[in-house]
């Protein structure tokens, strides 16, 4: 009765690995009848997963039951731990039962506790995959290191720097990406044992056009470059992200650099209530956001902060987003 736990943000990598099992384990044949795909949101579906897990598989091979976004290490819900418990000791030899979840098991929860005492047992695998955050610079930069190298390319000087600006913290557009940076290195090298090199200059001939995020509107923002912010926000923008939830998301980000700015200045260094004060909830962000905010006056952030309020206003009272971003943020140059 293999048991696995599967969880992170990293959805692409998820999913890779979840096929690679049903790959392996599930015979071609009978494909269509041992395969379920449910959702954890849905209550009768959670309960549908228990049934079926009971269920030996038809034919040949093994039967694999899929619950994505499953609930059983992430909430509190008896019901579902107690039906869990007694379900686990029948499911049969050659079933397969995914639990997936973006976020990390609660180790609070008594279900998280029998799992993971399951796993010490060896009667369930635990297997994580979660990307870097959009703010750790030096955790992407590495992510996308391991990745290229485990596909034998090597980065040139900036190349990571240009990557992450084009394709942001996306693992499937990153792999898709090297992939075709691949083809093209080993094409115009001639020889597909030879060391591969991407170079700045090959990434800017055969990435994707301009990628752009919230972060690097920030931290465009934190630098003053206020024609680079509007030249990313019009592309968001045009793309159809809502204005007023991307300024939302603006002034979400500024409120929490103005906080831990203005909290440094007065000399406060309990992690603990610059944490609370600024709805941080890792303590090791507040190292990467007093680096950017750095060389940032308060007095540029309250001002900012006040700007991004003033766009607000003017975008819920109907007027033309890019008219509005434009001309409060350029009041800042």
């Amino acid at each position: 009765m293999p048991i696995q736990i599967i969880w992170g943000n990293d959805l692409n990598a998820c999913n890779k690995f979840i096929q690679k099992i049903i790959d392996q384990k599930v015979s071609k044949i009978w494909r269509d009848i041992n395969i379920s795909y449910l959702n954890g949101d849905d209550e009768d579906q959670i309960k549908q997963a228990f049934d079926e897990i009971l269920t030996p598989p038809m034919g040949d091979g093994s039967r694999v039951i899929v619950l994505k976004n499953n609930p059983l290490f992430t909430n509190k819900n008896e019901e579902i731990r107690i039906k869990f418990e007694k379900n686990y000791q029948s499911i049969p030899s050659n079933t397969y039962f995914i639990l997936q979840n973006i976020k990390k098991p609660d180790t609070r929860l008594k279900s998280t506790k029998f799992i993971q005492n399951l796993i010490k047992k060896d009667l369930a695998i635990e297997t994580s995959f979660s990307l870097p955050d959009l703010w750790d610079y030096e955790g992407q930069k590495r992510y996308l290191e391991v990745t290229a190298n485990s596909m034998n390319i090597n980065l040139g000087k900036g190349a990571a720097e240009l990557i992450m600006n084009t394709v942001g913290n996306d693992s499937f557009n990153l792999i898709s990406e090297l992939s075709k940076a691949k083809i093209y290195l080993t094409a115009i090298t001639n020889n597909q044992n030879k060391e591969l090199i991407l170079k700045s200059e090959d990434i800017k001939k055969i990435f994707n056009d301009h990628q752009s995020n919230i972060f690097k509107i920030i931290d465009h923002l934190l630098q003053k470059n206020i024609n680079e912010s509007l030249f990313d926000i019009h592309y968001l923008l045009k793309k159809g992200e809502p204005a007023l939830r991307l300024n939302a998301g603006l002034i979400s980000q500024i409120r929490m650099h103005t906080i831990v700015k203005l909290l440094h200045n007065s000399g406060e260094q309990d992690l603990t209530k610059i944490c609370k004060i600024a709805n941080i909830s890792n303590p090791k962000r507040i190292f990467f956001i007093r680096k950017k905010v750095n060389n940032t006056s308060s007095d540029f952030l309250i001002k900012l902060m006040s700007n991004l309020l003033d766009i607000e206003f003017s975008l819920k009272k109907g007027n033309n987003p890019i008219n509005v971003f434009t001309e409060n943020l350029l009041k800042l140059s």
